[in-house]
């Protein structure tokens, strides 16, 4: 598959600004069906399902909640619904279900149909497509159930890693522009003025026409877009394949030995740009003291300070970024999968 860009496209290029936990949550449910994987993604694989059962277990009571994986994707070569992977992010997984179950009936029954003509859907979906209240929080809450399963107990890290991932496309961008963002964006991409071509994905040349291309950081797979009434290409390019080596709270293992757990900590929620206060309050430190670790880390030139009136905010610099970005990935190259997926429409 090949994506074409014309100078105007070129110039409406951005990305993301910011992860997105339904969109990650998706991609979870294919992964968790499809992709092969070393130990890191068979552990996630088996945590999961056995947190599922419990869940499922605990919902007995709640029959009939939509399957995400069904309605996400069944093999590498289903489309998945827009509704599933939104463009812009929300902040929290329960704004971005809040403004699923808003979604408009003609918004969700072009989305679904469109699906429809690639691969067959499950019957509750004409009901979704319907825009029938119940089904939508049947899906809201099969959403929920497995985000907590597959991505909640890792968010903190995946978040971070991805944050992270955008830092440093920003600093891409500053050094060289679109042309070096396209070049770097993953090893089975291959950007060739005006054409990005990704070999491992099959599917017809995909014009974007002025429309421009989101570049949307991702965990567990990549896909691309292939819709072409889609109005805000989004391109979610694999940066993170999976949870990885990462503590109970999600910090990163490899991080936490080198920095110390606190530290590491503070990185990972300093690449959100976050205030001294709010810094606190995810860290779980005092306020003196993630003042304290956050000083530490801006004199080793990982993190940089400003104060905008009374608050003070940190953020990453491109070396911290590069460092936690680093660290996310050393530990899960080996499970990297062969190839894209899953390619879209």
């Amino acid at each position: 598959m090949r994506i074409h860009f014309t100078v105007s496209d070129l110039a409406r290029v951005r990305v993301a600004e910011a992860p997105s936990a339904l969109a990650t949550t998706t991609f979870s449910a294919f992964r968790l069906r499809h992709g092969r994987g070393g130990p890191a993604l068979d552990m996630w694989r088996r945590t999961t399902y056995a947190a599922r059962h419990s869940a499922a277990a605990a919902t007995a009571a709640r029959p009939g909640a939509a399957p995400l994986s069904r309605l996400a994707a069944t093999t590498p070569s289903h489309p998945v619904p827009r509704l599933l992977r939104p463009q812009p992010a929300l902040p929290t997984l329960d704004e971005e279900i809040d403004r699923l179950l808003s979604t408009p009936r003609a918004e969700l029954r072009a989305d679904l149909e469109y699906v429809a003509t690639h691969r067959p859907l499950p019957s509750w979906a004409g009901s979704l497509a319907e825009g029938d209240p119940a089904a939508l929080r049947r899906l809201a809450d099969a959403i929920r159930v497995h985000h907590k399963a597959a991505v909640a107990p890792y968010w903190r890290g995946l978040h971070a890693a991805l944050r992270a991932d955008q830092a440093e496309r920003c600093r891409q961008w500053q050094e060289g522009g679109v042309e070096r963002v396209l070049s770097t964006l993953h090893p089975r991409m291959r950007w060739r003025p005006p054409v990005l071509e990704l070999p491992d994905v099959e599917g017809p040349d995909y014009h974007l026409d002025g429309r421009g291309l989101v570049l949307a950081p991702a965990a567990f797979t990549s896909y691309v877009p292939c819709d072409p009434g889609d109005p805000q290409p989004t391109l979610h390019y694999e940066a993170v394949p999976h949870p990885g080596c990462t503590t109970t709270d999600g910090t990163s293992m490899p991080l936490a030995a080198l920095l110390g757990h606190s530290r590491a900590a503070v990185l990972e929620v300093v690449a959100e740009g976050v205030s001294t206060g709010r810094l606190a309050r995810r860290t779980g430190l005092s306020p003196a003291s993630a003042s304290e670790h956050a000083t530490v880390l801006r004199r080793a030139g990982l993190v940089t300070t400003h104060r905008v009136g009374r608050t003070v905010h940190h953020t990453l610099t491109p070396l911290g970024a590069q460092l936690l970005l680093h660290s996310s990935s050393s530990s899960t190259e080996e499970d990297r999968p062969r190839r894209l997926g899953p390619p879209s429409r």
